[in-house]
């Protein structure tokens, strides 16, 4: 099951796992601690340590989401009405510093390394910037995140699926960030657009807002599903985009046209990333550990003058855009 099919936890569940989640997180590394050490030994005949690297990247990782969440505890006891004027920004930094500690986590145990391809154009100081990221391989969005705060100071607000509410750290620190958490599209209709519609309103200039056109991750299963589907539905136009497409899936245009019509004074990104594309299960992720290849990075940035605002030209640039995100990956050898 995909993110898409998976429904968010009711309000009540989600309170409730917030205050369980450290109680869980220590069972699962009581759990886990034997793996942990038949790893290690194991390490002695596979030298790549795999069960090892990964057994403890899980763990790390798990109680990275729990600093997240206890970080939030604490600055509500600081701050108990949320309206002070260091809330934003102390969150932000709290986000930051997890960012901060999972790449160098990642980079160390499993061989995670971000690299840039050209240098990051972050658009005009006083203007916001709107990313359209390609959706691939693991830990994606969490670099191109960490990517757009580190190297031009731009902590992005992040459309998602509202699936990733059953993460409690996650849950809470982005909804006191105001980013999106996106229904499902069975039965969600305009519902998705609401949550980016109101992103886009309130950037302020110099913030940066983060979206996955695709909606879910390319895989090469998944790409074929797309296209019988599409050609079950007699859907021509957008059977031929995705047979044309390789190494991502179609652009989902209303979200970009939604925003970038919005906010016609926004820079716009386009964000492709390659190496790690293909690394489309936790059985491949797992056999790839660790990895060889880093995760390279390559922007593009248009001047909010060089983007049409009008739907339908919004959405042949964005396919354009795609082709040439397409392009890049297959010169990657991906």
């Amino acid at each position: 099951m995909g993110m898409r099919q998976l429904r968010p936890p009711p309000p009540i569940v989600r309170r409730l796992l917030r205050l369980v989640w450290p109680l869980l997180a220590l069972t699962v590394t009581v759990v886990a601690l034997p793996l942990l050490v038949i790893g290690a030994v194991w390490s002695l005949v596979d030298r790549r340590a795999r069960l090892f690297r990964a057994t403890g990247l899980t763990l790390l990782v798990v109680w990275l989401d729990v600093q997240l969440l206890l970080g939030c505890w604490r600055l509500r006891l600081a701050d108990p009405l949320g309206d002070g004027p260091t809330w934003k920004d102390d969150h932000e930094r709290l986000l930051l510093d997890v960012l901060d500690t999972a790449i160098r986590v990642g980079r160390t145990w499993v061989g995670f390394d971000i690299r840039l391809d050209t240098v990051m154009d972050l658009g005009e100081a006083d203007r916001p910037l709107i990313a359209f990221a390609r959706h691939a391989g693991p830990a994606d969005s969490l670099a191109v995140a960490w990517l757009l705060s580190r190297t031009g100071g731009r902590l992005p607000r992040i459309v998602l699926a509202d699936a990733l509410r059953w993460d409690p750290g996650i849950d809470l620190i982005l909804t006191r960030l105001g980013s999106s958490f996106v229904p499902s599209a069975s039965g969600a209709g305009d519902d998705r657009l609401t949550g980016v519609r109101r992103l886009a309103d309130s950037l302020d200039p110099t913030d940066a807002l983060l979206i996955f056109p695709e909606g879910e991750n390319w895989t090469p299963n998944r790409r074929e599903r797309l296209i019988t589907r599409l050609r079950t539905a007699g859907q021509q136009a957008r059977l031929r985009q995705a047979e044309l497409l390789r190494n991502v899936l179609p652009p989902k245009t209303k979200g970009a046209i939604a925003t970038l019509s919005a906010r016609p004074d926004a820079d716009v990104m386009i964000v492709a990333h390659a190496g790690l594309g293909r690394l489309d299960g936790p059985r491949a992720i797992y056999d790839a550990i660790p990895f060889r290849r880093p995760f390279l990075v390559r922007t593009w940035t248009y001047a909010a003058v060089d983007v049409p605002r009008e739907p339908a030209a919004i959405e042949a640039w964005l396919v354009e855009r795609w082709h040439e995100i397409d392009t890049w990956v297959d010169a990657q050898d991906e």
